[in-house]
């Protein structure tokens, strides 16, 4: 690839400036497809309107920025010293996660898929039925060892209003304290008036982020024919964002970014670390 594209999705003038990087086009371009297409923007359309190749797409290595919401009682300290980390990580290295678990006495061992509390073992299932009839032993189980990657924004109206309540605990603890039937695993961390909220800046390679698609969609296709059709639904969420920054008041749509399970962010690609009210001013947010 011959150049490195930083491709920022979270605010309306990184997305106009990202798409006309990468694709090597004027903003005035960009600006008169939406406008002449309001509501209407087709992503096929526009890449054969301005003669967009595959090869083209596939030339510039991607550095994707994305936004994650944390809490912590340590004012980012293992984060500095770590990066992010997903969840297994952060249960077993030096964080405010794996210190909480330890003073309530909760060991989680993860090599024998077991969680000792108050004298009891909890065995963690392997097979994980539907959502809704999943019990709470399966729902640990799958953050556990199915969904312990690290999870952000590409973009958001608010990132503080997503409903898994992440400015106030991590998701796993709701889980945790209704397997160990204790809801002290969870609101004491949400009561501790050491802990913080931040809103986490980050890149990362799209090689690192998770396929848009779903398997079922890619399980027969090469990694460049993969990887194709991520970068085109790259050019289909900008479309989208451009469009409603222009018609509709800036509206921001919700895309959510997974990083592959095993990917970790070093700090040197953290480019901002923000609390609340920095990043609702930042973002021009009026809090609900």
């Amino acid at each position: 690839m011959s150049k490195a594209i930083h491709y920022d999705l979270t605010t309306f003038e990184g997305t106009i400036q990202s798409l006309g990087k990468y694709l090597n086009l004027a903003e005035r371009e960009i600006s008169k497809y939406i406008v002449n297409n309001k509501d209407n923007y087709d992503r096929d359309e526009f890449i054969e309107k301005f003669q967009i190749t595959d090869e083209q797409l596939l030339s510039s290595e991607l550095i994707m920025s994305a936004l994650h919401v944390t809490t912590n009682n340590d004012e980012c300290s293992s984060i500095k010293k770590y990066g992010l980390v997903n969840l297994q990580q952060a249960i077993l290295l030096d964080t405010p996660l794996n210190k909480y678990l330890q003073n309530l006495g909760v060991q989680i061992d993860l090599a024998k898929k077991q969680i000792v509390y108050k004298g009891k073992v909890y065995d963690l299932a392997k097979d994980y039925r539907g959502i809704t009839e999943r019990s709470s032993a399966e729902w640990v189980s799958f953050k556990l060892f199915e969904d312990y990657q690290i999870n952000s924004f590409f973009s958001s109206e608010n990132v503080l209003n997503y409903g898994g309540n992440v400015n106030e605990n991590p998701e796993f603890l709701y889980n945790l304290a209704q397997l160990l039937n204790d809801g002290k695993i969870k609101y004491d961390w949400m009561n501790d008036s050491n802990k913080k909220c931040y809103i986490i800046k980050f890149e990362t390679p799209l090689s690192s982020i998770n396929n848009f698609y779903h398997r079922i969609y890619t399980e027969n296709l090469e990694e460049i024919e993969i990887d194709l059709m991520n970068r085109k639904w790259i050019i289909e969420k900008s479309l989208s964002i451009l469009n409603d920054g222009i018609f509709h008041g800036g509206y921001t749509i919700e895309i959510h970014c997974e990083l592959k399970p095993s990917v970790s962010v070093p700090f040197r690609n953290i480019i901002k670390i923000c609390t609340p009210s920095e990043y609702l001013k930042e973002y021009k947010i009026n809090k609900e």
